[in-house]
Parts: structure tokens; C-alpha cells; sequence
């Protein structure tokens, strides 16, 4: 770019600056919406990392995987037990994720399915390390222990993980409750 032509540009901007076509904005705006998005994706990175273990370990408390191979009556059952409210939580914090960091310049010229698909294997190899830890049996004694009410993980750790059947509903058509109950065999 030539020097007449920067000097025409810088004329121009100042001419639309004196005649209000054109608003300054401070530094600071910039600053604090970068400081927000970047806080919106770690806060979700981390609470989809939690939610994704949660996800894996109702599926471990519960024994969902074993019967798998018995046949359809057992796989209907799995999906029937399935936590549907978390993974549609886990949808929407996934898909609110990927809009933020669309918002970042790295991400800018980048194939969508390439962002998502390095997305979720990040969130699932962290969300496997923390499964694979003993944080979920510390949290769920923890919150046994504790008087404070945390309003979806207490109901979901200590009535929903656990009772060894997932919620199945046996062939007599009770719901099993408790660990080995007669009614879920």
C-alpha cells in the first residue's frame, strides 16, 4: 500500500469520526468481551467434562452395559434407563461451547466438523480420566455427608447412580429402586 493511499484511508475515517458516522469504541470493551468468552468456553469445557463423567459413571453404577448382549427386551431397556435430561444438558452445553469458540480466531477458517470433532475428543479424554480416578465415589460420599442440597447432582449421584439396575423396569413391571432387589431379577 502506498503512502497516498494510507493517507486518503486515515482522511476518510476522520472525516466519518467528525461527522458521528463513526462511534470509538474503548479498549476496555474489547478487553472484557474477550475476558467473557474466554471464561463462557472454560466454564463450559469444564462443566461438559463433569457432565460427560457423570454420564459414564450412571452407566458403570448401574451395570447398563452387561445385559447388553441377552437381546432387543435388553436393549430397549438400556435406552428406556438412559438419564435422558443429562445428555440433552450435555447436548446444549456442547452446542453453546462450539458457538463460543467460533467466536476465537483460531477456529475462524477451520472445517466445522474438525472444531466439533476435536471438541468432544477433548471433552471425553478428560471426562474418561476423571471417570477413571476416584472422584465420583469421593463426590457421592461427600454428598451423602453433607447437609447442603445441590439441586440436580445430590438427587442424581445419590437416587439415581447406583441402585444397580439403572431404573430398569423388571418383567413384572416394578421399577427397581434398590441394589438386587428381587423385582429387578
Amino acid at each position: 500500500m502506498n503512502k497516498q493511499s494510507s493517507t486518503e484511508i486515515k482522511k476518510n475515517i476522520m472525516g466519518k469520526l467528525k461527522k458521528n458516522e463513526i462511534k470509538m469504541k474503548a479498549r476496555w470493551t474489547f478487553l472484557a468481551k474477550k475476558i467473557g468468552l474466554q471464561s463462557g468456553v472454560w466454564l463450559a469445557l469444564v462443566l461438559l467434562i463433569f457432565l460427560v463423567n457423570a454420564f459414564f459413571y450412571f452407566i458403570k453404577s448401574n451395570g447398563l452395559l452387561l445385559p447388553l448382549h441377552y437381546g432387543e427386551s435388553y436393549i430397549q431397556k438400556f435406552f428406556h434407563s438412559l438419564p435422558y435430561d443429562l445428555i440433552l444438558i450435555i447436548l446444549v452445553l456442547f452446542l453453546i461451547l462450539n458457538f463460543l469458540v467460533k467466536k476465537f480466531d483460531f477456529s475462524y477458517k477451520k472445517p466445522f466438523i474438525i472444531v466439533l470433532g476435536g471438541l468432544l475428543g477433548f471433552i471425553i479424554l478428560w471426562a474418561f480420566l476423571l471417570f477413571s480416578s476416584n472422584f465420583n465415589a469421593m463426590l457421592k460420599v461427600n454428598l451423602q455427608n453433607t447437609e447442603k442440597n445441590i439441586p440436580y447432582i445430590k438427587n442424581f449421584y445419590l437416587n439415581r447412580c447406583g441402585c444397580g439396575c439403572g431404573g430398569m423396569h423388571s418383567d413384572n413391571g416394578k421399577v427397581c429402586t434398590e441394589l438386587n432387589s428381587p423385582s429387578c431379577r
